[in-house]
């Protein structure tokens, strides 16, 4: 028996959604509104990296990290990386790309997929390691001192 595609109310309400999202947004405040959500993730992703020590919060950080990599594996791309493109015409990826090339940083590939695939990985492996290093710690019984509670 094949579903009426009429009668799904999730997609009705999605429909809505986006006909009204379109009717009072441009196609510019859409694609700013997928920067901010992009930079957002990837900010405090990095801030959990660095001043967290909570290997919960580390192992969060990690599924999120691989689930977007999953992603781009699938997708051949970013997602919101690819939301950008389509509502800006440009992305954080090629920006990031054009400032390291100022920079004299250059990358031998040309392809995005690849780009995005390496720095999900070193991301991935460093938030690996910081796991690993805290359940070193607390296996050896080495105490992290938190000053000013900047770990907890």
């Amino acid at each position: 028996m094949a579903l009426d595609k009429n009668k799904n109310s999730i997609r009705n309400v999605g429909n809505k959604f986006i006909e009204s999202m379109t009717q009072y947004c441009t196609q510019k405040m859409i694609g700013i509104y997928y920067t901010i959500f992009h930079h957002m993730i990837m900010i405090l992703v990095g801030f959990i990296l660095c001043f967290n020590t909570n290997i919960i919060h580390l192992s969060c950080a990690l599924i999120v990290v691989s689930l977007d990599a999953f992603s781009i594996v699938i997708l051949h791309g970013c997602p919101l990386t690819q939301l950008e493109q389509k509502y800006l015409h440009t992305n954080s990826s090629k920006e990031r790309y054009d400032f390291l090339k100022k920079c004299g940083i250059v990358y031998k590939c040309k392809h995005e997929y690849e780009k995005q695939v390496e720095l999900l990985i070193n991301v991935w492996m460093l938030i690996a390691v910081k796991c690993l290093l805290v359940i070193t710690f607390h296996t050896f019984h080495i105490t992290l001192h938190n000053y000013n509670t900047i770990y907890a």
